[in-house]
């Protein structure tokens, strides 16, 4: 009973080392699939989806009365500028902003074009606002960056009164593209062409039900091996020639000597 336990894991044991070789021999099918699908993935990347350019600015946000009424700034007050920060990523967003900003730029989009290019986010947890400006034009980009960050305070000190918000950092131009990331979706492509090889070869490995070796039979029958014919015709071994031209040199004898013997017979 315990070697019969044991028979499930060798086998299991067995497959497993097995598949391991199966999948070590088609390596080199794997990195050959995998560096086509990288190669197509850089190109499909490049022909289909067009490049964007990112422009940004930062922001402060402030409690403006109560830097009027004081000279240092106490936790009350950065806790409100901080209750602001939310509030004034909100607002940038608005439809009054985002519009005469494009209006100072005299761009003809519309608010929910011009909406779904632009994106706040706080810095940790500061009173400090990132805002980024996403186009496929790069000098559009900074310019309806540029024309928010001249718009905006103004907007803000009348909107919510008792606060201020100061630019930071101005928006600076780049060409440099922001996505997509052609390396990104050319790594992609590569484990995406890997993982489709191994899931074909994994898949052919278990369909295969053909015995191969002795193994095969002791494994899947349970039957003991009590001996193997070996290939003499097909193998290279001297030895089978060996025995083919002895056997066929001792026939040839037999013969000649026969047919003497009927020689002889019918001479006398």
């Amino acid at each position: 009973m315990k070697e019969m336990d044991k028979n499930p894991k060798q086998n299991l044991e067995l497959d497993i080392i097995s598949l391991l070789k199966t999948l070590l021999s088609k390596l080199w099918l794997m990195i050959l699939v995998g560096a086509i699908a990288a190669g197509g993935a850089f190109c499909v990347t490049k022909i289909m989806i067009k490049p964007t350019y990112r422009c940004s600015f930062t922001a402060y946000v402030n409690n403006r009365q109560a830097q009027t009424s004081k000279d240092t700034l106490t936790s009350s007050d950065l806790s409100a500028a901080k209750m602001l920060v939310e509030t004034y990523t909100k607002i940038i967003c608005s439809n009054s902003i985002l519009t005469a900003a494009g209006d100072s730029i005299h761009s003809d989009l519309s608010y929910p074009e011009l909406r779904g290019m632009v994106t706040t986010e706080i810095q940790g947890e500061t009173e400090i606002i990132s805002v980024h400006v996403i186009s496929r034009d790069p000098q559009f980009s900074y310019d309806l960056a540029n024309a928010i960050a001249s718009v905006a305070p103004g907007y803000m000190s009348e909107i919510v009164e008792g606060s201020s918000m100061k630019i930071i950092d101005y928006p600076m131009y780049s060409s440099s593209r922001y996505k997509p990331s052609y390396f990104r979706y050319a790594i992609f492509g590569f484990f995406a062409g890997v993982l489709l090889v191994m899931i074909f070869v994994i898949i052919r490995y278990f369909l295969d039900d053909t015995v191969k070796n002795e193994s095969d039979v002791e494994n899947r029958f349970g039957l003991p091996i009590l001996g193997v014919i070996p290939d003499l015709a097909g193998s290279s071994d001297k030895r089978a020639d060996y025995y083919s031209y002895e056997y066929g040199g001792s026939s040839g004898k037999h013969n000649e000597e026969r047919s003497e013997k009927d020689n002889e017979k019918k001479k006398s």
